[in-house]
C-alpha cells in the first residue's frame, strides 16, 4: 500500500481530510524529533523525516524488516 493511500484511509476512517491528517502527523513527528529519543535517533539520525518516510520506516519495523 502506498503511503498516500494510508493517509487517505486514516482520514476517511476518522472523518478528517488528508491534509489534516498529514499536518497532525507532521506535528507529532516534529515533537518526537525535538525530544531526540534514542529510538527516534536510531531510526532517523539527526534529521526530521517526512510523514511518508516515518510511515514507511514504522511499517518496516512492525513487519520486522530492517
Amino acid at each position: 500500500m502506498e503511503m498516500k493511500d494510508v493517509l487517505k484511509q486514516v482520514a476517511l476512517q476518522n472523518g478528517f481530510s488528508e491534509e489534516d491528517v498529514r499536518e497532525e502527523m507532521q506535528k507529532a513527528i516534529h515533537d518526537a524529533y525535538l525530544q531526540k529519543s534514542p529510538a527516534f535517533v536510531a531510526a532517523f539520525g539527526d534529521r526530521e523525516p517526512s510523514v511518508e518516510e516515518f510511515l514507511e520506516n514504522t511499517a518496516m519495523q512492525v513487519m520486522g524488516v530492517s
